[in-house]
């Protein structure tokens, strides 16, 4: 029982210094593990610029309702506390003090005076001057929810690229590392075979499958250093905890998406949805309506007015007159109907002239988006059909170039060629892969690109670069 004792006291000091440590220097950061769709889904959440874009829909959500409260009453309420002079009726009479105003003047003589003054100003008719900025404010805020749409498409393209130079990058790794490998062997048998002497292997195809190694470390190092780059520029628009690792769930680098076989759907769809157009619209119309409140200024304003005045001083008497108010002591309420009339030579109508401009000038933008969205969608959807054509072509290529480069070793290790034919069919054979791979990178970020030009990238469909990824013949594999 004590040999068991004393172990449990062990185990259980072990675990408290066990968790001192983990307090102290904290647990080890877990991996995020990441796909296309979770990566922009993450991002959408996260990133600061969308918060910093919702941020200005509130303020502009705020100017709202400070239009709304312009409808309701203004309240202005003064009070104080001031020295005050004491002063005493003569008895028997209503008119005179029996004492002096400052002659003779003494503390004892003052008294502390309570003042206050209450107006509320309810307006009753402006002419438009708030209902027109409040319409403004209305259309600013679906504006600025355009806004927000276009800065979520920015940062998911963003995101989008990234990610797929991510793999680019990550299947660069893999490849060149391959082609080392299989460099190595085969400069590891050529100088097997200048060590015995064989005929026709001098050092000059040593040095060749040197140049070749190097050439593809140099490649190996920049693809490398891009999937570091990458990596960071994930964790920096995905707003991850520092130090968290990133693991994606995509095998290797493959062609996403469908492409659509008639272009016209497409620009129909792009100008419904894009958020351009709609935030275009809706800042005409809040400018407008600015622009027409503006306007109302030259107007006058029409409102009720309630005042109370009021004044208490402990020691002075009262006056009981409706003809002589006493500054220090008295009780006077009031009510009226005013008229504001704030004219400024031809301010209010240069500020109206302002607004319309700005609102001129959103209209043009307007009419450009509508002629260059159409050719900004049939760009990149000829930037996805020229990198699919890239795709087939070069997929066959490399084919024959691994055939190509199969025979040449085979018939190099027999001694029928020598190494420049193997060279050759090796360069051939990477700078093949190397353009493949790129065009499948193009291929996607173009598909990326198709979606923000169509207006679909920044929710949570599934058109284009979020659709499910299409299978194809894979050609990776070591030479």
């Amino acid at each position: 029982m004590t040999a068991g004792r004393s172990a449990g006291a062990r185990v259980a000091a072990w675990a408290m210094v066990l968790a001192a440590v983990v307090l102290a220097f904290g647990a080890p950061a877990r991996a995020r593990t990441l796909d296309r769709r979770a990566a922009v889904r993450i991002a959408l959440a996260q990133n600061p610029q969308i918060a910093a874009a919702r941020a200005e829909e509130a303020a502009v959500a705020a100017q709202g309702r400070q239009a709304h409260a312009a409808r309701w009453p203004m309240v202005s309420l003064i009070t104080g506390v001031a020295p005050s002079l004491k002063a005493h009726l003569v008895p028997g009479t209503e008119a005179q003090s029996v004492e002096e105003q400052y002659r003779n003047l003494s503390t004892s003589d003052l008294s502390p005076g309570f003042v206050g003054e209450l107006s509320v100003i309810q307006p009753l008719y402006t002419f438009g001057k708030i209902a027109y900025r409040q319409r403004a404010a209305e259309h600013g805020v679906e504006a600025r929810e355009a806004q927000t749409r276009m800065q979520r498409a920015d940062v998911a393209l963003a995101v989008a690229q990234i990610y797929e130079g991510y793999l680019l990058a990550r299947d660069g790794v893999r490849f060149m590392d391959e082609t080392i490998h299989w460099l190595d062997s085969t400069k590891q048998a050529t100088e097997e075979r200048l060590a015995q002497n064989i005929p026709g292997v001098t050092e000059r195809e040593v040095l060749r499958l040197d140049a070749a190694i190097g050439l593809a470390k140099m490649n190996l190092a920049e693809a490398a250093a891009g999937q570091a780059q990458a990596a960071a520029g994930l964790a920096a628009y995905l707003n991850l905890p520092p130090g968290e690792e990133i693991t994606v769930v995509e095998p290797e680098l493959d062609l996403i998406g469908r492409v659509p076989e008639n272009f016209a759907p497409l620009a129909t769809l792009a100008l419904q949805q894009r958020p351009e157009r709609l935030a275009l619209a809706q800042g005409r119309l809040a400018l407008s309506a600015l622009a027409d409140a503006e306007a109302a200024g030259r107007k006058p304003d029409i409102f009720l007015m309630l005042a109370l005045s009021a004044a208490y001083t402990p020691g002075r008497d009262w006056l009981e007159t409706r003809f002589v108010i006493d500054p220090l002591n008295h009780f006077v309420p009031a009510a009226f109907v005013g008229l504001r009339w704030q004219l400024q030579g031809w301010m209010a109508g240069a500020r109206a002239e302002e607004q319309r401009a700005h609102a001129e000038s959103l209209r043009q933008l307007d009419l450009w988006a509508t002629a260059g969205i159409p050719a900004e969608v049939r760009r990149a959807y000829e930037d996805v059909r020229r990198a699919r054509a890239e795709i087939e072509a070069g997929t066959q290529a490399i084919r024959k170039a691994k055939q190509w480069m199969v025979q040449a070793s085979a018939d190099y290790n027999v001694g029928f060629i020598d190494v420049r034919e193997v060279s050759d069919a090796v360069a051939a054979y990477v700078s093949l892969r190397a353009a493949a791979m790129k065009a499948v990178y193009d291929h996607n970020v173009a598909m990326a690109a198709l979606a923000k030009a169509t207006g679909t990238l920044d929710g949570d469909g599934a058109l284009f670069y979020l659709a499910a990824p299409e299978t194809r013949p894979s050609e990776r594999g070591a030479p």
